[in-house]
């Protein structure tokens, strides 16, 4: 009886541990590249990506084009952005598609992590957010009007000293 209790309060207490559907997806990052990882070690992996000033806590980004679908939704002609923390460091990652993918990819998104639990009109853009799964964000944001449409898929792990990415 002892040993079927201890077992079960540890399992119980282990729960919180076991992540879900994203945190498995992007737990430790994104095609190779892993939460933190430093610029330097970042451009050594891909050194034809280019350098940008960006909004945020280290006013950084690093662009690579990339046409690798993302969960099987194609991308040809696009970018990922690494954005970086105030150590220069992998903080956030957007992922470009083809605006007339980004309903095909908001579908696939719904299949694979549930229902966005969030949804907020900013502006010119609408911003789709899931609930974080052990502190990896992901949401999608897409203009409104399709004639210039920007599409992005965004991933981010937030920490103790990094603020969350927010659609506020």
């Amino acid at each position: 009886m002892r040993c079927n209790l201890a077992l079960a309060l540890l399992i119980v207490g282990s729960a919180p541990a076991w992540g879900g559907p994203i945190a498995e997806q992007f737990g430790s990052g994104y095609d190779g590249v892993r939460w933190g990882l430093p610029l330097s070690d970042l451009v050594g992996m891909m050194p034809e990506g280019e350098h940008y000033f960006a909004n945020g806590p280290g006013h950084r980004d690093y662009a690579v084009k990339s046409d690798a679908p993302l969960l099987g939704v194609p991308r040809s002609g696009t970018r990922v952005r690494f954005y970086l923390d105030k150590d220069d460091r992998v903080e956030t990652i957007a992922i470009s598609i083809p605006y007339d993918q980004y309903q095909h990819l908001l579908g696939v998104l719904i299949s694979q992590f549930g229902r966005y639990t969030q949804v907020s009109d900013i502006g010119a853009m609408t911003h789709y957010w899931w609930k974080d799964d052990q502190q990896v964000r992901v949401g999608l944001r897409v203009t409104k009007d399709p004639r210039y449409g920007i599409a992005e898929f965004w991933i981010s792990r937030s920490t103790s000293n990094a603020p969350r990415v927010t659609c506020k």
